[in-house]
């Protein structure tokens, strides 16, 4: 449908070393930084707010909810990769099996969803959002792993460039798609 689809990702968390990383929240950083984001105005015409269910995405779409007057729906398949049960201990634990996830795009590593099924699980949220919505701004609140497979794919990059593109996002990366064309890249590149 004809769509300008918002992507943006969720502040900066608080990794919690105890917890499975689906539980984690945002920083106190993170949702000052965010709040600093929505005040600007940039969203404020945004017709629909989505947002991942995982508690990260849902606190970063609730200050510009809360601006708009606005409901939050959730959608699980916006939802970051799946991570298995084992708790992850440090950043760089983190980002090790992220690369290897992303260079081996149909692998099962470490318990970690296959980059490949995530990919399809979040091509085909977007879709079904697309068919449900005409000629609105959709604003989706997701995590940096699937946004770079969702990019990569309709950037028609190399699969080479997964793991590079994921690592140099910021907090809070967006990126537009109108009427399914890239016209801004999470990387904030203007197509």
């Amino acid at each position: 449908m004809q769509n300008t689809i918002i992507f943006l990702r969720h502040a900066k968390i608080k990794k919690d070393t105890d917890a499975h990383s689906e539980k984690w929240i945002l920083s106190d950083e993170g949702l000052k930084y965010i709040e600093e984001v929505f005040t600007a105005g940039i969203f404020d015409d945004v017709n629909v707010i989505i947002s991942s269910s995982q508690k990260m995405c849902i606190q970063t779409a609730y200050f510009l909810a809360n601006r708009l007057d606005k409901e939050i729906i959730t959608n699980p398949d916006l939802n970051e990769i799946e991570k298995g049960a084992e708790l992850i201990e440090t950043s760089a634990e983190y980002m090790e099996i992220a690369e290897s996830v992303l260079t081996n795009y149909e692998k099962d590593i470490a318990n970690w969803e296959p980059a490949n099924k995530a990919y399809k699980r979040y091509q085909m949220a977007i879709d079904r959002i697309n068919s449900e919505y005409n000629h609105k701004k959709i604003l989706i609140v997701s995590h940096g792993i699937v946004m770079t497979l969702y990019f990569t794919q309709q950037l028609k990059e190399p699969l080479s460039n997964l793991f590079p593109r994921y690592k140099s996002l910021k907090q809070c990366a967006w990126g537009i798609v109108k009427d399914n064309e890239v016209i801004r890249d999470i990387t904030g590149e203007v197509i």
